[in-house]
């Protein structure tokens, strides 16, 4: 079954459908998958709805992760990526607070990233 449900997308759709899944931009999707036009992008994700059964992104990135579509590790980095955006904020948010001395936001920091680099390590324990 697995085989058949891979060969109704090409490879240009799956590709499109890891790249947005990841976080990718249309400028990057269009540099990556060589797109001329902006057009492109509308069809592109119509047809891959369409082919889904479903109407928007959230539900497409989940059928298409319990059909194997997309990978753990395809889950993992876009994980990661928007981990690393909160954290920066809020490492960003710690170090310009008039309410903390020095000290204290030397400790908020260190513990944040400390959180971190937890979290990258589970993350890469579940990939392997």
């Amino acid at each position: 079954m697995e085989y058949y449900i891979l060969k109704l997308f090409s490879n240009k759709e799956l590709e499109y459908l890891r790249l947005k899944y990841q976080g990718a931009n249309e400028e990057e999707i269009a540099k990556e998958l060589q797109f001329k036009y902006k057009r492109e992008h509308s069809n592109m994700e119509t047809i891959i709805l369409n082919k889904l059964s479903v109407n928007n992104w959230y539900n497409a990135f989940r059928k298409a992760f319990n059909l194997q579509l997309l990978n753990r590790k395809d889950f993992l980095s876009i994980d990661i990526k928007e981990e690393v955006s909160v954290f920066s904020t809020k490492i960003k948010d710690a170090l310009l607070s008039k309410e903390l001395n020095e000290k204290e936001k030397e400790l908020k920091v260190y513990l944040m990233l400390l959180s971190f680099y937890s979290k990258i390590e589970y993350n890469c324990l579940l990939k392997n």
